[in-house]
């Protein structure tokens, strides 16, 4: 009896289907995007990748990667803010492995890169660290854009903060108060006084450019 019960576990759990959805892409695509890292203009700042859901536009969570080329395999260790954590290799774009993702629920994920801060930070970012930012993130978007961008890219006026819980609001330095929605906070630079600093109730996932809406 017990053997039998034991049969039908196992076979129960053979038989579930697994909870994940998995694309695959080529690393020399990726390095297209990937090479604007190697830029001298803007030092502070990456490109990174990210899976994110075609239909709300949140990140996805990546629960396994990998890059794979015949009998060579390497596993990618997946940090909280669930940028996919490609090296940088001319000479891996000339082998061209595969890069596969999975992510967790069963509805497949659009990879997406975004500009981003290239250091994290931990319980605060200074005025001085946020205008250092900015002009950097603006020139960035423009090389990505080409040739013609800065003709009609708005500049990144600030920077946008995200957390991985919601949090009430952000406090500064000079006693003021920065709203937070949800888990995202907008830090515009031309509101933030010489040596003001502004503290992180937890430590951000990443800070990405900020454009205002026209």
């Amino acid at each position: 009896m017990i053997k039998g019960l034991t049969a039908v576990l196992l076979a129960a759990v053979i038989s579930a289907p697994t909870a994940a959805a998995q694309v695959k892409f080529s690393y020399s695509k990726l390095y297209t995007q990937l090479k604007h890292n190697y830029g001298e203009n803007h030092p502070d700042v990456k490109i990174g990748y990210f899976m994110v859901s075609p239909s709300s536009g949140a990140t996805c969570q990546i629960t396994k990667a990998w890059m794979t080329k015949k009998a060579h395999y390497e596993e990618f260790e997946i940090p909280a803010s669930q940028e996919l954590p490609l090296p940088i290799d001319n000479h891996l774009r000339k082998v061209n492995p595969d890069v596969f993702i999975e992510t967790a629920g069963t509805q497949a994920c659009d990879i997406s890169f975004q500009v981003l801060a290239k250091n994290s930070f931990g319980s605060e970012v200074t005025e001085e660290e946020v205008n250092n930012l900015v002009p950097q993130m603006t020139t960035m978007m423009q090389d990505l854009g080409g040739m013609f961008a800065s003709w009609f890219m708005p500049e990144v006026e600030g920077v946008t903060v995200h957390f991985a819980d919601a949090q009430p609001e952000l406090k500064t330095s000079e006693g003021r108060t920065i709203d937070v929605n949800g888990k995202v906070a907008v830090i515009r630079a031309s509101e933030l006084k010489s040596g003001e600093r502004v503290f992180f109730p937890q430590e951000p996932l990443k800070v990405t450019p900020w454009i205002p809406q026209s």
